[in-house]
């Protein structure tokens, strides 16, 4: 997965891409005057592209693009400070029920093997997924230091597929 920026990102959303696409084991591309069609033939065979749009100055969208499909997932959020965090390219896993396949962004599978996996090689990266009654909060853990929090309103907030 390669992910970039909306053309002039502002400091907190390029900071917040950096923190992702290291966490996530995505490559980051800066996006300067690159149009999708040039991103797109940077995709390897199966590949998607993440793309994080502003609102206001602030990252506020996360698209993840298929080149033939069309978008595949819409993410909607806030997003808490990003902490500074040297990491390894080790799996990531989803605790808890998350809104969409974290398949879809490179994470391990919430199936029963997925999960047996993650139990067999204890991951140092980890998003927990917390609900309440309007906000579904994913927390990005590597070991125990949180990277940042991810806030998605639970009506609206995630919309698969086109």
């Amino acid at each position: 997965m390669i992910l970039t920026t909306s053309r002039k990102p502002s400091r907190r959303t390029r900071s917040l891409a950096k923190a992702l696409a290291r966490f996530m084991n995505w490559r980051y591309v800066t996006r300067g005057k690159l149009s999708l069609e040039e991103l797109y033939s940077m995709l390897g065979k199966n590949e998607y592209l993440a793309i994080i749009q502003e609102v206001k100055g602030n990252p506020a969208i996360l698209r993840i693009v298929h080149p033939e499909k069309g978008e595949l997932l819409r993410i909607r959020f806030n997003v808490s400070n990003v902490v500074k965090v040297k990491m390894d390219d080790s799996p990531v896993v989803f605790i808890g029920k998350a809104p969409f396949d974290p398949l879809l962004l490179g994470a391990l599978p919430q199936s029963e093997a997925g999960l047996k996996l993650a139990r067999k090689i204890d991951p140092k990266k980890k998003v927990f997924v917390k609900r309440d009654e309007e906000w579904i909060t994913l927390e990005f853990k590597y070991e125990d230091v949180t990277v940042f929090k991810m806030k998605i309103k639970r009506k609206g907030g995630v919309k698969i597929g086109g």
